[in-house]
């Protein structure tokens, strides 16, 4: 079946694969984020170290034009993967829709550039992956023309070299190896492999051939249902957050029970990739929160915590006790951590948890 009305060769073949890789690349949008936040916190660095996992967003929209060879499969791919990592609850946005636009376009124009998949001696297989590289370095570009932060030029380039080496790696060799995979599986028929094929077929033989592109794909899928099952706080009450760690009396709450304490502050988000001019926010203030749980002596900080994992550490609670301009305020998707003396990224959405460490 064809979409001959249209004057497209696009089979449903196609249209099914584009649906299917782009949705798994929006869904697994969240853990790939967790994975950027665990870099960051091992590193010390509020942001920025996490774009080492940039090119995994990119990976999906590699398969997605090579296994579907079309002119505008990975702009198209794009575009829906955007379009889920929005509806499943990405921070940026309705930018992340244009982010993911742009990549996908990025990739149509290296498969371009790279020459014919069916005939992979005129193809350039450097040419895919440097591609792979630039896609995934344009969230940076793209996300700094939305959100000009004023960020310095210097950090600004060495996140972008950054993310572009994770695409030359993620979206471009362990893609690349992912389809040898699938291709010698007998998965993506019509596949021109580069690759001498084996005398003998044996299972075997297609794991030790294929072995970074299995063990690549098996932490993604691991590493996807321990992020499901036991970090993502998915059906979470997004208005309840619980006060645990060093604390005589750990409780749970919602901004209601602390009404009578309501205060309002002028605060400006200025972040990596975004930035809010000075709002009113009202809420509750941090410290009056963590006051009612009674900290123990021995705490010295801070973790927050968001339905999708995220996590921010504020390593001296003393200051966050005095602090006058953090709270927590209610927004149409949770509750919003506003704390307006640091950086943006430690102003944190849907947070669920105040862990006293």
């Amino acid at each position: 079946m064809t979409s001959s009305s249209l004057g497209l060769s696009v089979t449903t073949r196609d249209i099914v694969t584009i649906a299917v890789l782009s949705s798994l690349g929006g869904a697994l949008s969240t853990f790939i984020g967790y994975l950027g936040n665990l870099i960051n916190l091992a590193l010390g660095v509020p942001f920025g170290a996490g774009q080492f996992m940039a090119g995994l967003h990119v990976f999906w929209l590699v398969l997605i034009r090579v296994i579907v060879p079309k002119l505008g499969a990975g702009t198209a791919g794009g575009l829906l993967k955007g379009m889920v990592e929005m509806f499943t609850g990405s921070t940026h946005g309705i930018a992340i829709v244009f982010v993911s636009l742009v990549q996908g376009i990025i990739i149509d124009m290296s498969a371009a550039a790279a020459g014919s998949r069916d005939s992979p001696r005129e193809s350039s297989r450097v040419v895919w992956w440097l591609g792979a590289g630039v896609s995934a370095a344009a969230n940076i570009i793209v996300l700094q023309i939305l959100y000009f932060t004023g960020a310095p030029l210097v950090y600004i380039g060495a996140i972008t070299i950054l993310a572009f080496c994770s695409g030359v790696i993620f979206a471009g060799y362990f893609a690349w190896e992912t389809l040898e995979f699938l291709n010698e599986a007998g998965a993506i028929p019509g596949f021109q492999s580069q690759r001498t094929m084996p005398t003998t077929r044996t299972t075997k033989t297609l794991v030790y051939r294929n072995l970074p592109a299995i063990v690549f794909v098996l932490f993604l899928t691991i590493g996807t249902l321990y992020y499901t099952t036991n970090v993502s706080h998915a059906f979470a009450d997004p208005y309840t957050c619980e006060v645990k760690g060093l604390v005589e009396s750990p409780f749970s709450f919602r901004l209601e029970d602390f009404a009578a304490y309501e205060v309002t502050i002028e605060a400006e988000l200025i972040g990596a990739y975004t930035h809010i001019p000075p709002t009113n926010y009202t809420g509750i203030l941090i410290s009056t929160i963590l006051a009612q749980a009674s900290l123990l002596p021995e705490a010295t900080g801070l973790q927050v915590s968001a339905r999708d994992g995220y996590v921010v550490r504020f390593e001296d609670l003393s200051a966050v006790m005095d602090d006058q301009d953090m709270l927590l305020t209610k927004t149409d998707d949770g509750l919003w951590l506003i704390a307006a003396n640091y950086d943006g990224s430690l102003w944190v959405h849907q947070v669920i948890t105040l862990e006293i460490y």
